[in-house]
């Protein structure tokens, strides 16, 4: 058997394996929990680059976490006897909030009270010299993972190429979810707890509010969410076409459509 005639077999396989009747039979292929958490604490950003996966250059919004729900989200962790093995804080650009320093501290008393072997990360993209400065003053115990972008134009994957809008998904099960829970964690937004914080981030520009506001169990809204939220990422065409990263801005009819109803009358969701 030649390569070409491997790959359209491997190729039908992961079709197959995306569709809903076999997903009923064999369960999703990614997990709803994990270790790990990601926390958007913010979605404003100084690049607001091409394809951004929290749309802050498509739909920009002011939302941002506050200190306080920082604190609900550590108290929640230590009554349910949580031991994330790593948070990394994100945006947006996480260190343009106003109150980063004192998210920071909270998230590393907790490390150390809590969870000493946790790994805390911030992410940053390191452009600008408000960013740079904050970066300065960050704790040599906290992790620093700097993109170091220059530009609002980077190699990023299609965000905004909904699968909704190809007929290769059309009976695809999207509670199959994507590599981004295991390998990135769930996400916690301002808005709460979703599957993972692209999820969160897809929510605030759709408006369902899914967001989960209190720790608890969440395999059932989690399921709920892949199901009205994956079928916009692009993300989620990763298993079956492959990485294929760009440049250029790709927006899909679907997500057209969102971002005009979100500039005409965004939603509001509710807190977490």
């Amino acid at each position: 058997m030649g390569v070409k005639q491997k790959q359209i077999i491997e190729y039908y396989k992961k079709f197959l394996r995306l569709q809903k009747v076999i997903t009923v039979i064999k369960g999703p292929m990614y997990s709803l929990t994990t270790p790990f958490l990601e926390i958007d604490i913010t979605y404003a950003c100084n690049l607001r680059c091409l394809n951004c996966n929290r749309s802050c250059r498509q739909a920009p919004t002011n939302d941002s976490m506050t200190a306080e729900q920082i604190r609900k989200f550590i108290s929640e962790s230590v009554r349910h006897s949580v031991k994330w093995e790593r948070i990394r804080v994100l945006g947006g650009e996480p260190t343009l909030h106003p109150d980063i320093s004192e998210i920071l501290r909270l998230l590393f008393e907790y490390k150390q009270g809590y969870s000493p072997a946790m790994r805390l990360q911030l992410v940053t993209n390191g452009f600008g010299d408000r960013v740079r400065e904050v970066l300065s003053k960050v704790p040599e115990d906290i992790e620093i993972e700097n993109t170091k972008k220059t530009s609002p134009r980077n190699d990023f994957r299609p965000f905004n190429k909904a699968p909704r809008d190809s007929l290769l998904y059309l009976f695809a099960d999207y509670t199959n979810g994507c590599w981004i829970p295991p390998r990135c964690g769930i996400g916690l937004t301002p808005y709460g707890y979703y599957t993972c914080a692209v999820a969160g981030a897809i929510d605030r520009i759709l408006g369902y509010d899914l967001g989960v506001k209190e720790y608890s169990s969440f395999e059932k809204t989690f399921v709920e969410q892949r199901n009205k939220f994956c079928g916009y990422c692009g993300i989620f065409r990763d298993y079956l076409e492959g990485v294929n990263e760009t440049r250029d801005e790709k927006i899909s009819r679907s997500w057209q459509q969102v971002y005009r109803c979100f500039r005409t009358t965004p939603p509001k969701l509710t807190q977490y």
